[in-house]
């Protein structure tokens, strides 16, 4: 469904975290050698030499359906890409340990490069299970659909003849695999006419490495507002609490892919 990528990024890493136990061995054996062999060298002569010898292998960018284990998880993933601007999350591995939960939970994960390949990843998607429209509310993710071409001339569709829905949300929560919605978001998965598919695109700015990090991010950010958590794979059917704060069940599917993306989506200017 998805196109393989190449080179020494998060994509070659991602899939040696993913891949077997032997594999993961002999690639850290390969990488001990080669690490001892260029001491010596710049960083910028490392590069090179990387990029020469072709050392890392290509990864098909796909729905992950396995789990990684404490072992692997140590692997750096995330390279920032993301101007420093912006509150990053200082923890190395969130993404994979995000991943690690909520695929176990039942979801799925998609690691994106850049908001164009997201809407890639979604058009291949559309594709794949034959859906007429995939419906969206925030102005960023239609802003993203009108840059690359996705759903052009679709008139006429609205939440209750759409086959998935988009949003956006406000935190991933890594250690538990949990997704922090914001009360507007929250609600809509509780309408009777949502679709039976629920794909969230964020960024790495939203990862956080605990669901009270999580919160807590939330509670600084929406003075007065009570979060919403989606607990995929779960038996909860009620609200609770946490530290005597008030958490939403964000009731709905759980069929829900999550599209994380390595660079900041930038702010709609629509009104």
């Amino acid at each position: 469904m998805v196109n393989e990528g190449t080179g020494n990024g998060f994509f070659s890493r991602l899939k040696n975290v993913f891949s077997s136990s032997a594999d993961t061995a002999t690639h850290e054996e390969s990488a001990q050698e080669n690490a001892t062999a260029t001491t010596t060298l710049t960083e910028e002569q490392m590069i090179g030499t990387a990029e020469m010898t072709g050392a890392a292998e290509p990864l098909t960018n796909s729905v992950r359906t396995e789990s990684v284990s404490e072992k692997e998880s140590s692997f750096r993933t995330v390279v920032v890409s993301a101007p420093l601007t912006y509150s990053l999350p200082d923890e190395q591995d969130l993404d994979i340990r995000f991943a690690t939960k909520f695929i176990d939970a039942g979801g799925k994960f998609i690691f994106c490069e850049t908001m164009k390949d997201a809407i890639e990843n979604l058009r291949m998607l559309k594709e794949d299970n034959g859906w007429s429209h995939v419906f969206c509310w925030e102005n960023e993710v239609k802003d993203a659909f009108c840059e690359n071409g996705f759903q052009k001339g679709a008139i006429g569709f609205t939440l209750e003849n759409s086959q998935a829905a988009v949003s956006l949300c406000e935190c991933l929560a890594a250690d538990e695999g949990t997704i922090i919605l914001n009360p507007k978001q929250a609600s809509r998965r509780t309408l009777s006419t949502f679709p039976k598919t629920h794909i969230i695109i964020t960024d790495i700015a939203h990862l956080s490495a605990a669901e009270a990090d999580a919160l807590l991010r939330f509670k600084n950010l929406n003075k007065g507002e009570l979060p919403s958590v989606i607990k995929i794979g779960t038996c909860n059917t009620g609200h609770f609490y946490d530290k005597q704060r008030l958490i939403l069940n964000a009731n709905g599917t759980e069929d829900i892919y999550v599209f994380l993306v390595d660079e900041i989506i930038p702010v709609s200017l629509r009104p």
